[in-house]
């Protein structure tokens, strides 16, 4: 029985490396244009929202070299990714805070999926679920908060206790 976990596990693992991102349609949710970027910047302004947008989840850093995010991105808990945004500093600034679900659902591409986001505004982050800082209040007990899958852009109520990615967000100037 472990054998067979092991190789279902590995399987697993090796679709998501050769995962190629799939995208249907023309209309784009999270369009590159609706975006303000500064490559030289660790974050985008969505220009719809006015939200700033870190470009790498928790864990990872910017490189302006190469643009793309260097580091291995964090799983957190849900309380971690609310505590981690209480000393996160990027770019010099200390603003930054788990976003609201209705938030993190705005920068879902819904035309694609492997994964459901914009390649050219957040390159390189993993396709797992993300926390949001919104919790289900209809949970017994409010064990459970909101989260956004990456890799087909479902939103779904998740323990608390389970371990996910972060991408902060602050409020643009």
């Amino acid at each position: 029985m472990l054998r067979k976990i092991i190789s279902l596990f590995i399987v697993s693992l090796s679709l998501e490396i050769n995962a190629v991102q799939m995208c249907e349609g023309e209309s784009e949710t999270s369009a590159t244009s609706q975006f303000s970027i500064d490559n030289g910047d660790a974050f985008v302004v969505d220009t719809v929202t006015n939200l700033a947008w870190a470009r790498c989840v928790v864990g990872q850093t910017w490189n302006i070299d190469t643009e793309a995010c260097d580091g291995e991105p964090l799983r957190l808990t849900w309380k971690e990714a609310l505590q981690q945004a209480n000393s996160l500093v990027i770019d010099s600034r200390t603003d930054w805070r788990v976003p609201n679900i209705k938030e993190l659902a705005t920068i879902v591409e819904r035309k694609c999926v492997s994964p459901a986001k914009n390649l050219v505004v957040f390159p390189g982050a993993p396709d797992g679920r993300y926390w949001s800082s919104t919790p289900n209040t209809s949970a017994s007990a409010m064990t459970e908060s909101w989260a956004v899958g990456f890799y087909n852009g479902r939103i779904d109520s998740q323990d608390k206790m389970s371990d996910f990615y972060v991408r902060m967000v602050r409020y643009a100037e």
